[in-house]
């Protein structure tokens, strides 16, 4: 390593500075043997995954099922679905069941903040091969 002939500027220093000994001395090897960017770049995305956002994600989706519409709030084990019609709802969980997705109903209440009839709770359980009726 040529450590004398590596020119490190504020904003990588600053970066230098954040890690801990073991990356620091990976940082240095990196930029030695292929490039500043490219060990910057690595350095960013470990430290991207060791703090990056650990709170669940919230998917909501609506969908249009005949003439009535579905709206499917999905949380890391749990499916919330509204709907102005329960024979959508009925419908969709029997496609997700088809697809694999284990599902135990929950007695979980609709809130005033659902704008649909119907509500239906799910808690996922796990995920199976696709189920076939024939």
């Amino acid at each position: 390593m040529k450590l004398n002939e590596l020119e490190i500027y504020e904003d990588d220093f600053d970066l230098f500075v954040a890690l801990d000994a073991p990356d620091k001395i990976e940082f240095l090897f990196d930029a030695t043997q292929v490039g500043l960017e490219q060990a910057t770049v690595k350095q960013v995305s470990k430290l991207a995954d060791k703090y990056g956002p650990s709170e669940p994600i919230v998917t909501v989706q609506d969908f249009r099922i005949g003439i009535s519409r579905l709206c499917v709030t999905q949380f890391p084990d749990k499916l919330y679905l509204n709907s102005d019609s329960l024979k959508a709802i009925r419908y969709f969980v029997k496609k997700l069941w088809n697809d694999g997705l284990l599902l135990e109903t929950l007695k979980d209440k609709k809130t005033d903040f659902d704008m649909y009839r119907f509500f239906k709770a799910y808690k996922i359980i796990g995920r199976v091969d696709p189920y076939s009726s024939n």
